[in-house]
């Protein structure tokens, strides 16, 4: 973003609209997330697919699994995160304390979208005072409203909107154009988890790997499941963008 030298007292403070209404700092906290990988969500009939990309660490002595950006919440609720992982950990802590105060106080799984309000109000209020900066990631936090699955998408202004199916990180626009066009109407797990993975490719460097994807799904009343690294590389064989690029380029 170019700034004239008149915008400067705007830029840097998460607290001051400059005079056309922008708040620079969570326009550079988006831009920070553009630089992580790119991370989808999919429903589909009895379940969420989470999808992300995953910068490989350029050792081999790396282990690509502790790499995480798909998260369990509680049960029947988890989320996939782009941007900052030190950042998106704290979020992810935020939900699970909101999900067992919820189930403490009324004896039931806390509502995908009560949280989703909560982790935006939280959101909202690191852009409002000072001594503060906006929290550089975007979240897709995902749950079901009785057997039938939703998303909701967050980002460092704190808004919520509520999607089918939706992509955060590098290339989202993109890649949102790609769900947009090409979401089936109705899909069971295995087409939805390979078209996530379709998705993520048009937003990713490609070829890369099967351990390039952290692949998680969700279903009612169940936690959050993990793919391995084996069967994700079972579930993706035959696709064009899966490869073994060299080593000397893999992404940093």
């Amino acid at each position: 973003m170019e700034m004239q030298p008149g915008q400067m007292a705007y830029d840097r403070a998460s607290t001051v609209f400059s005079p056309d209404g922008r708040l620079f700092q969570v326009e550079y906290a988006l831009q920070a997330i553009q630089m992580g990988g790119t991370a989808v969500a999919v429903t589909y009939e009895g379940g969420i697919v989470f999808v992300a990309y995953r910068n490989l660490p350029v050792s081999s002595l790396a282990e690509s699994g502790s790499i995480e950006k798909s998260f369990a919440i509680d049960s029947g609720l988890g989320c996939v995160t782009a941007g900052l992982i030190a950042d998106s950990r704290v979020l992810v802590e935020f939900l699970r304390v909101e999900a067992q105060r919820h189930r403490l106080s009324y004896g039931e799984p806390a509502p995908y979208s009560v949280l989703g309000h909560a982790l935006g109000t939280l959101l909202q209020q690191y852009t409002q005072f000072g001594g503060t900066r906006p929290f550089a990631v975007s979240l897709l936090l995902g749950g079901f409203n009785g057997r039938t699955p939703g998303l909701i998408e967050l980002d460092p202004s704190g808004a919520t909107i509520g999607w089918k199916a939706y992509a955060i990180g590098r290339n989202r626009r993109a890649v949102a154009d790609f769900l947009e066009e090409k979401l089936p109407e109705k899909a069971n797990e295995e087409t939805a988890f390979r078209f996530a993975v379709q998705a993520v490719a048009e937003g990713s460097p490609t070829p890369f790997p099967p351990d390039a994807l952290d692949a998680s799904i969700l279903e009612p009343e169940s936690e959050l499941r993990r793919l391995s690294t084996a069967e994700v590389a079972r579930r993706v064989q035959g696709l064009s963008f899966i490869g073994t690029p060299d080593k000397k380029s893999a992404p940093r």
